[in-house]
């Protein structure tokens, strides 16, 4: 696992959606609208929006994370999604197996259902305030059938992460999995 591949999992998690939902808390904030803001040329106010913004995102990434785990989480258990039954006495000898499983299917479960929060966090601001005309039936049509196609993606790929590391790291393995 090279350093680049977490730190592109990291922004798929969490940076990402994170900045999806600050464009929802920028129509409450104005502060945070200047954030978002393009730099034009000289004389602009430097880095500092940039960062601020690149700080603001990760942070919103965190607690739409926290909210993702609260609800949707939570729903795809009830889905049939299969819960972990991890022994982590048999985790430290498959660590490098259960990174991978994390970085190439957990990491994705991260980005699809936290974007899934943070779009309809962003929406559902945007309608309320009415920030734009284009904004009717068919932005509804359309951010519904991304939220079903994220509901659909998070659910398989957290399926794929718990029943893969379940086999791997599980409580009771099967003879084959000790192999």
């Amino acid at each position: 696992m090279t350093p680049s591949n977490q730190q592109f999992g990291l922004l798929v998690a969490y940076l990402l959606p994170g900045f999806i939902a600050l464009g929802g808390v920028a129509l409450l904030v104005p502060t945070v609208a200047q954030w978002l803001r393009p730099v034009a040329g000289e004389g602009t106010s430097g880095l500092g929006p940039p960062v601020y913004a690149v700080l603001a995102a990760t942070a919103a990434g965190m607690i739409v994370s926290c909210f993702r785990w609260l609800l949707v989480d939570h729903a795809l258990f009830l889905t049939g999604v299969p819960r972990p039954q991890w022994d982590a006495d048999r985790l430290e000898a498959r660590l490098d197996a259960v990174n991978y499983f994390v970085e190439y299917h957990y990491r994705y479960y991260q980005f699809y259902a936290n974007t899934l929060v943070a779009v309809l966090w962003t929406y559902t601001i945007n309608r309320a305030f009415g920030t734009s005309p284009l904004l009717g039936p068919a932005s509804d049509l359309g951010v519904l059938i991304i939220g079903v196609v994220l509901v659909f993606g998070s659910r398989d790929a957290l399926w794929k992460y718990h029943e893969r590391t379940n086999r791997l790291i599980g409580r009771n393995p099967t003879p084959e999995q000790e192999r």
